[in-house]
């Protein structure tokens, strides 16, 4: 068995142009809302994730001011470990169960609502380059690797995360 590609079964409710939809089958990777036909319920919902496979994140700095300060967001270019390069380290646990919460109110791209537990991303250039942000949000992504190697690119892994998302913030 392939741990690195996670697997497990999603419960989804949703509403979209269509109506509601009920979802009850295979992990839906890479998806933080319900979803019908790949498409995200435009108008909210509830998904709940059983799933099993590889954890890796690169570990932050947590010692630095910066990780404990109210201003993160602003500092974030040099903090963030995902793409500054500022990471103590790259934790991989080989195996690992967990479950994944999330609801999502309201129309629009940017639902307001909150997701918890094991997410699952792809390893890719926007996951894994280093970054310029910019304040208009189109961020410059550089050709230089922050953290892993080339050969991981394409992988998709379980990470812990935790997110409110307030329709007032950008």
């Amino acid at each position: 068995m392939d741990w690195r590609n996670p697997f497990g079964i999603s419960f989804e409710i949703g509403k979209d142009e269509k109506g509601y939809f009920v979802y009850i089958g295979k992990l839906k990777l890479l998806k933080v809302r319900p979803s019908r036909d790949v498409i995200d319920a435009r108008y909210g919902g509830f998904k709940f994730d059983l799933l099993a496979g590889t954890m890796r994140r690169p570990i932050p700095r947590f010692w630095k001011g910066e990780f404990w300060s109210q201003d993160y967001m602003i500092k974030e270019p040099a903090t963030n470990p995902w793409n500054s390069g500022n990471h103590w380290f790259v934790l991989t646990i080989p195996i690992m169960v967990g479950a994944f919460l999330s609801f999502c109110y309201g129309a629009g791209e940017r639902q307001p609502g909150f997701y918890i537990g094991m997410k699952t991303y792809e390893v890719n250039r926007i996951s894994q380059n280093r970054k310029i942000y910019m304040p208009d949000r189109n961020d410059i992504i550089g050709n230089d690797i922050a953290w892993g190697n080339e050969l991981e690119k394409g992988n998709i892994y379980l990470c812990p995360s935790a997110s409110i998302r307030d329709d007032l913030v950008d």
